[in-house]
């Protein structure tokens, strides 16, 4: 059975390992990651196996009163397809929406369909494209859900 919890600065060198699996063209370094996690104005969830192992997560940064920009989603290649992503966005989401958020932004790259699927499934709407985004020759999709 797959359990939620907030990431807290414990969890900061495994994160950072997921990223360097999950995103190697732009990992998140644990000075990043300790800056964030402390922030009042981000979250972030961690989702655990049988093991207590992290096998994904998710972050977002909500100011309110204004979009929240959701920071990472990842899971593990094999716990995908468990709905792990889904559930780790309604959680980031539900937690925006207690800070006042009026809608969800993000950038995903343009060739990560199945995370886009997810994401228009969830009812985002693509916006545009950000070249470059994630490095050199690595652009962004920009997607939006309204919150309200």
């Amino acid at each position: 059975m797959i359990r939620y919890r907030d990431a807290n600065e414990l969890d900061i060198p495994v994160l950072v390992s997921l990223d360097k699996l999950l995103f190697p063209y732009s990992p998140w370094s644990s000075s990043q990651y300790r800056e964030e996690i402390s922030s009042p104005t981000r979250h972030f969830i961690v989702a655990l196996d049988d093991a207590k192992n992290i096998i994904g997560c998710a972050g977002v940064f909500a100011p309110g009163g204004t979009a929240a920009d959701i920071l990472t989603v990842g899971v593990i290649p094999e716990h995908r397809g468990q709905g792990i992503a889904r559930a780790l966005m309604a959680l980031i989401t539900e937690w925006a929406k207690m800070q006042g958020s009026n809608a969800m932004m993000l950038e995903v790259k343009i060739d990560n369909l199945e995370a886009i699927s997810l994401y228009e499934s969830l009812g985002y709407l693509k916006l545009n494209i950000r070249k470059d985004y994630f490095g050199s020759g690595l652009d962004a999709l920009v997607m939006r859900k309204d919150l309200t």
